[in-house]
């Protein structure tokens, strides 16, 4: 099973990164094949690059986990992409976080987890990420 988390890049914060860094790690329990901000972060290449890089990735996940505390643009584009794909999508965020009725209306959002501490939705995000797992698997 791959898994895609998206998040702000170009603001991303050391909280961000922190969170990131949580996630890859309660995913990785499921699966070895997990993707992030981090590794974009990280990446060097021009912008197109970055973004044959992006729908790349897409085009092999089979769930994406939206960390939609902060807005970001590339990331619309990201699960607008995993929209058309029809990628099961997840949206967490920080209590308060606003969430776009677009991204909301989309028919592709699984669930929504709010949290203060990423800890707080830890087992909820596990068990949405199998029951994904199992209905890819069961077709």
């Amino acid at each position: 099973m791959n898994i895609l988390i998206t998040g702000t890049v170009m603001n991303a914060d050391s909280n961000s990164t922190r969170v990131y860094k949580e996630l890859v790690d309660i995913c990785k329990e499921i699966s070895s094949n997990v993707s992030s901000p981090l590794d974009t972060i990280e990446f060097n290449g021009s912008d197109f690059e970055r973004y044959k890089r992006a729908m790349e990735l897409l085009r092999n996940t089979h769930v994406l986990i939206a960390e939609m505390s902060t807005a970001s643009t590339g990331q619309g584009m990201e699960l607008q992409e995993a929209v058309r794909l029809n990628i099961p999508i997840i949206i967490i965020a920080k209590e308060n976080s606003k969430i776009s009725g677009l991204i909301k209306g989309s028919g592709k959002v699984k669930s929504i987890l709010k949290y203060n501490d990423i800890n707080d939705i830890k087992d909820e995000l596990i068990k949405q990420i199998k029951e994904e797992n199992n209905e890819r698997t069961n077709c």
